[in-house]
Formats: structure tokens, sequence, C-alpha cells
């Protein structure tokens, strides 16, 4: 089941246009800064890969003053390097950007965590590319983190088949709604 959303949803974001790309981010971050406290917070927080029209995150980045983390992905897991400026960004053969240099902080550290996906469902299970980089990282977060996932669309009724390594949101946000998960 999940092969055939991370499909189904792929193929949902191939067919926005950039223009519903942004609009769409735009109203995100509105909902994210307007539901959630993040002024001063410490964030985990993802750059969109382009190719994939993922939310874009530089709108809540650039609007919000907190200490912003980004992930990069090492072979195992993910460390999170603090974000500076775009000078210390290069493209990974992900295609991802990440930070070549700064300060690294520990998961437990965080006091919230935007999670990237590409489905969800009613109970706040998530669907992402399949590497379980996120479950991973999540599991180390300290128990008061939020974590907020973000997506265009609704969730999916139908609950996903889980696994005990994974790790369900908090919330999910899209441009119209935030969604509490239990």
């Amino acid at each position: 089941m999940k092969h055939t959303l991370r499909q189904k949803y792929k193929q949902l974001r191939a067919d926005l246009t950039q223009q519903q790309v942004e609009d769409k981010s735009i109203k995100i971050a509105e909902q994210l800064i307007e539901h959630f406290t993040l002024t001063h917070k410490n964030i985990s927080i993802f750059l969109p890969i382009k190719k994939f029209n993922e939310v874009n995150t530089w709108h809540l980045i650039k609007k919000v003053q907190a200490n912003f983390y980004l992930p990069v992905v090492t072979q195992h897991h993910l460390k999170h390097i603090k974000y500076e400026n775009q000078s210390q960004l290069k493209c990974s053969s992900w295609g991802i950007e990440e930070p070549t240099y700064g300060e690294e902080i520990s998961a437990h550290k965080f006091d919230v965590v935007i999670v990237p996906l590409l489905a969800y469902d009613v109970k706040g299970n998530r669907v992402g590319y399949g590497a379980g980089f996120y479950d991973g990282f999540l599991k180390d977060c300290h128990p008061n983190c939020k974590f907020i996932g973000v997506s265009f669309f609704n969730p999916e009724s139908n609950v996903f088949e889980t696994y005990p390594t994974d790790i369900p949101l908090h919330y999910c946000v899209t441009p119209s709604k935030v969604i509490t998960f239990n």
C-alpha cells in the first residue's frame, strides 16, 4: 500500500504548477506561523527538492526568527547543522541542499520538527520516500518535541500498515488547515 501511495502522491505533486506550489507553500507557512509558537525555538526543517515539487519551506525560514537546523543525510542517519546563510549550502547527491559547515545539534534539543512527507493518514501515520531516515531521527527527539508534517493534500482515510519503527506526526499543516492527531 505504501508503494502505491508514494506513486500516487509523487504524481499529484508533479501535476502542480510551480505557481501552485509557491501559493500553497506560502499558505502552509502562514498556517504554521498562526498556529504554533516558533519564535526562538530550535526547529529542524528540510529544504525542498524543487524537482519533486516539495513544500517550499524557505517561506517559513525567511519569516520566523528561530534557530533553524537542516538535516544532512549520512550513511545511516540524519545529523542537523544550524542554518546560517545560503553560502554554506551545497547540493548533495540526493539533490538536497545541505550545509557543508556549522554548529551541529543533537535530536533531543529540538522543540519542533517540520517533517517532509508524501502522504499521511487520519491517524498521523506518514509515508515518506522509504529510506527511514526520519523515523530513525524522530525516535531520538525529546518527548515534548512537536512533529509537524506539511502537505499540499488532505489525509488518506485508510490507516496505513505501520511498523514498530514508524513514528507518527502530532500535526499536519495543509494550505487550509491544521490537523491534530492523538
